[in-house]
């Protein structure tokens, strides 16, 4: 029996997301219909990748699933994951146990060994890396709007991203969408926090999730990335020229995708990744030092 429901913000998929209280304790509830298909396609691989997650992975447990055609209502995909009333979102004022609560579910991530599955794709093949020789190669006008630093780096950041297929590889579970509202903190000392909406599984290093959600963080007010990780620290063994890499292929990635048509389905995409490859870059040019 439902008692209560909350809209919820996933922070990934749009559709009907919903925080809902039953006779049988809380639950999160995500539906799409066939008016979005390649979200209806995003919402099937969550649902399938779900239980190939490592043993450990910070996730809500999946309670029960439907892939139906409804009488008068089309083709929808839904899903509802049990949840813990014992979890709160990130508090955005950012004290410094919610970003330090935030850095450690991350860095959790990143200590387990992603599974030998198809479905967990290396990053490296995953994710865009060339955007800045795309850049380069066509400078657009547009560019300007983002950092006048850019003007004559292009190049030498498509050498420095050229490096990301040594610098991102390794064998760590991704998250690979992370957002600051995928992360759900305890409440209660002791207990663990969850990340949610896994919707695609990445194998990589294991500083990758933490170094994509430090520029979320930035873009929702939280201090700047380097103050934080000056403070928690990388996984140990971690390379600082390959995060400056990373750091790199994401600034290219968001600036060049920023400038793209907005897809109809999300019109504040290409706003929010302004937003993001403002702050890659605002990064990129700290780590570099010129």
């Amino acid at each position: 029996m439902l008692a209560a429901s909350v809209p919820r913000d996933s922070g990934v998929l749009p559709g009907t997301h919903l925080q809902v209280q039953t006779s049988q304790g809380n639950a999160f509830l995500k539906a799409v219909d066939a008016q979005n298909p390649a979200r209806l396609d995003l919402l099937r691989q969550e649902i399938a990748l779900n239980p190939l997650l490592p043993p450990g992975t910070p996730r809500p447990e999946l309670e029960w699933s439907l892939d139906e055609e409804l009488p008068g209502l089309g083709t929808w995909v839904a899903v509802a994951y049990r949840m813990r009333a014992t979890l709160r979102p990130v508090d955005l004022d950012w004290p410094d146990e919610d970003v330090a609560g935030l850095v450690r579910a991350v860095r959790s991530i990143g200590e387990i060994e992603a599974p030998d599955d198809p479905m967990f794709v290396p990053e490296v093949k995953a994710f865009p890396t060339q955007a800045w020789e795309v850049l380069a190669d066509r400078r657009p006008a547009r560019l300007a709007n983002h950092s006048p630093w850019l003007a004559g780096r292009l190049e030498g950041l498509a050498e420095i991203a050229a490096h990301a297929p040594e610098a991102i590889a390794g064998t760590s579970l991704q998250h690979g969408m992370l957002r600051v509202q995928n992360v759900l903190l305890p409440t209660v000392p002791g207990q663990e926090p969850l990340v949610t909406d896994w919707v695609r599984g990445g194998v990589g290093a294991p500083y990758l999730d933490l170094v994509s959600m430090l520029l979320h963080v930035r873009v929702h007010g939280g201090p700047p990335p380097e103050a934080t990780l000056r403070r928690h620290g990388l996984p140990a063994g971690t390379d600082p020229d390959a995060v400056t890499c990373w750091i790199a292929v994401l600034a290219g990635h968001y600036v060049h995708s920023s400038m793209e048509p907005p897809p109809p389905d999300a019109p504040e995409q290409r706003a929010a990744e302004h937003r993001l490859a403002r702050a890659a870059v605002a990064w990129l040019q700290t780590r570099l030092g010129y």
